[in-house]
């Protein structure tokens, strides 16, 4: 039976699925939306496609936890050190490798890619699920629409704490270009063709380009815009064990 653990943590909600058979590994997940963990439910047990795809990894032996992370916090320095400080966290709680996979989708991207170029977190791969990973092509989408451009850059001035005059195409990025610098974990990029959010050329097939450049480890498959979410379960295991080889 899988063992549910609510638990706040450093004042935010967290929940750690633990399976009946463990393998060992552990699975972070970084949610782009609101409301992701609260007091007793999370995202991953109400939606019903992401609940199949949760008990997918659950029956393949994996370690799932997940937080309350706040999309307009942008992968800032608050949201990145507290990922950090919960992975050692649950490392010291519970028997895992502590090379972790990574799973973000939307936003979560950024704060996954913060992760990465720190360097704090022993991260074994990393698959990520529309992302939005170069800000600066999201927030030239936003600034199509005058509603969304404000609040864009109401909820950045906040997260980074700079006025709001402050942040243009450039101050964009400077906070978030991919660190392109350092060698990556082998990464799985799963992109709907039709996304209209974070598009795939601007942000999934431009970063695989980017990194193909550099010799570094990244796939990128693409799939319809009907397609479930849970229909990612099958590849996702496979590519992390792929990855477990080496403990």
């Amino acid at each position: 039976m899988v063992d549910v653990r609510y638990f706040k943590w450093k004042g935010k909600w967290n929940v750690k699925f633990l399976p009946e058979q463990p393998n060992g590994f552990a699975v972070y997940l970084l949610s782009g939306q609101n409301g992701t963990v609260e007091e007793s439910s999370c995202i991953w047990e109400n939606h019903p496609e992401k609940r199949q795809f949760l008990d997918y990894l659950l029956a393949s032996g994996y370690t799932v936890f997940t937080s309350e992370l706040d999309p307009k916090q942008w992968g800032n320095e608050a949201a990145s050190t507290y990922c950090e400080q919960l992975v050692q966290h649950l490392l010291k709680t519970e028997i895992l490798n502590k090379h972790i996979h990574l799973l973000a989708e939307g936003t979560g991207a950024i704060t996954a890619l913060k992760l990465v170029s720190r360097g704090r977190t022993a991260i074994r791969s990393m698959l990520f699920f529309n992302p939005c990973i170069y800000l600066e092509a999201y927030y030239e989408f936003e600034c199509q629409n005058k509603l969304y451009y404000k609040k864009l850059k109401h909820e950045l001035s906040q997260a980074y704490g700079v006025k709001p005059e402050r942040i243009n195409r450039q101050w964009v990025r400077q906070i978030s270009n991919p660190p392109l610098h350092i060698v990556w974990p082998p990464l799985l990029l799963i992109h709907q063709v039709n996304e209209r959010r974070y598009p795939l050329p601007n942000h999934s097939r431009k970063l695989e380009g980017d990194l193909l450049r550099l010799k570094q480890s990244v796939q990128l498959k693409l799939f319809s815009s009907t397609r479930r979410f849970d229909a990612i379960s099958e590849p996702t295991v496979q590519f992390f064990q792929k990855h477990e080889r080496i403990l």
